[in-house]
């Protein structure tokens, strides 16, 4: 026998809910510093990273396109090539504010990838720069213990004996130079997301954004795997899969930066 069903009982039925919202004009609870999340959310990042790629394909295919043309345009330039590095928080600032906008809207124009060009250009020209001189310190690094033909040979522009990249000396001074660059790239990896929609100093924004990640290690590195997972399945079809991961991979650096950051109401 059926229990009498109480009318004044919430309603019952399930409701899913994605982490990343379309269409919701709610800006969530900016956190400070981040907050820790759990390990699975690393698999999350990337499922929250599809449902907005797949909403609007066609939109993320024309942004993604034309941000790899203007990269190549710049590396392209013999000058202006030894600094393209410094384009990188531009990138992620536009795949935000484009990720943004779809989440609130439900779609997004191409003109709002400029809008960081426009408003935080030097922020995130100061973001950009301690990330190139960390790759700046991480090649020195390399050079004293190694010598400079490593280095040209990591760039392209010469060929050294490949039995110097099986040395003792090559790896030591690799994991050096990593241990220098990698809270660097901690400190620049969220900071242009948090300095285009939250304002923040760049400063500011990478201290955040290095708290951030260290919170979040066990995430992030479940999140590694699965993206290294991903890139070699991709790579068996003729290459064909990186066609659908690689945009994945860009979105996430919206997806992770508002898992961390900010709590939905």
């Amino acid at each position: 026998m059926n229990e009498p069903r109480n009318p004044y009982a919430p309603p019952s039925t399930p409701v899913e809910v994605d982490q990343v919202r379309q269409g919701s004009d709610d800006p969530g609870r900016f956190i400070p510093y981040g907050r820790s999340v759990s390990a699975g959310r690393g698999a999350g990042w990337i499922g929250d990273a599809w449902r907005l790629l797949k909403a609007q394909p066609g939109m993320w295919a024309a942004a993604l396109i034309l941000m790899f043309a203007a990269y190549m345009f710049a590396a392209m330039i013999p000058v202006a090539s030894f600094f393209a590095q410094l384009l990188v928080p531009f990138a992620y600032a536009a795949i935000a504010l484009a990720a943004d906008e779809q989440r609130r809207t439900g779609n997004f124009e191409l003109k709002v990838l400029w809008s960081s060009f426009e408003k935080r250009a030097v922020p995130l020209l100061v973001v950009g720069g301690v990330s190139f001189l960390a790759s700046v310190v991480f090649l020195i690094v390399l050079a004293i213990f190694v010598g400079s033909e490593v280095i040209g040979a990591m760039m392209g522009t010469s060929e050294p004996d490949p039995s110097t990249f099986l040395t003792t000396k090559f790896w030591l001074a690799f994991l050096i130079g990593l241990a220098l660059a990698l809270p660097i790239g901690f400190a620049t990896y969220l900071a242009p997301q948090l300095i285009v929609l939250h304002d923040q100093p760049p400063i500011e924004a990478m201290k955040m954004s290095l708290v951030g990640l260290i919170k979040n290690i066990l995430p992030g590195i479940v999140f590694g795997l699965l993206a290294m997972v991903m890139l070699l399945m991709s790579m068996i079809p003729l290459f064909l899969g990186l066609l659908i991961t690689m945009p994945i991979l860009a979105i996430t650096n919206y997806t992770v930066y508002r898992d961390i950051f900010v709590e939905d109401n």
